[in-house]
């Protein structure tokens, strides 16, 4: 059973969040009850996505959640991750407890769009805005995967079929240090859109760790 002050102790980190979501600015900050079962949302600040207090947390989240604690990480910072329709951000996520007990996740994501624009990565997403002007984060694991795989593709700059080895491995290099190897499926993904074999992705995998 929960610990009977759980609710206090993120109760207590509400105005935390107000506070670094109005000092950071072109971003937001969202904390998540995990106490609640689905977890869910229970404060925000900051205007990329439109999630509300009540909103169930994503799948996408709840896995990497999972992930953290399997691994024993109580943190995960400055990792890249993006809006569905593929807005970059750089996001920071920390967990929170009571002893060993899971309370919630605080979440900060930060919008790297215009940082991108300046270092000429314009337009290295395919996605659209939303016509009603709001962004939602990928609701599984599948949309994820999908979004970070383009994205690593288009970082290059040019078209799959003028791809060598060089621009493989930056993309297994980028999708490595963003943890995208854990998701299931992501091999075989990764294998079809540079048209090699999940054998070659292995090797790929392998000299980057060794490079690295």
């Amino acid at each position: 059973m929960p610990h009977s002050n759980s609710s206090d102790t993120l109760k207590s980190c509400i105005p935390l969040v107000h506070a670094i979501g109005k000092t950071i600015g072109g971003g937001e900050v969202i904390l998540y009850d995990f106490q609640k079962d689905p977890p869910e949302l229970i404060a925000r600040e900051g205007g990329i996505t439109s999630r509300l207090p009540g909103t169930p947390a994503t799948q996408l989240l709840c896995e990497m959640v999972q992930e953290m604690q399997d691994e024993g990480e109580t943190m995960r910072t400055n990792y890249e991750s993006a809006t569905k329709s593929g807005k970059p951000l750089k996001s920071t996520t920390v967990l929170i407890h009571d002893k060993e007990i899971l309370l919630g996740a605080l979440s900060m994501n930060i919008d790297m769009s215009a940082m991108n624009m300046l270092q000429h990565f314009i337009d290295q997403f395919s996605g659209k805005e939303r016509p009603d002007g709001h962004d939602e984060m990928p609701q599984n694991t599948q949309e994820f995967l999908n979004i970070m795989i383009r994205k690593g593709i288009d970082s290059i700059g040019k078209p799959v079929c003028y791809f060598d080895k060089k621009d493989n491995l930056e993309v297994v290099r980028f999708l490595n240090e963003n943890h995208i190897f854990s998701i299931k499926g992501s091999t075989d993904n990764l294998a079809g859109e540079l048209n090699v074999s999940r054998y070659t992705i292995y090797n790929y995998i392998e000299e980057v760790k060794n490079r690295d």
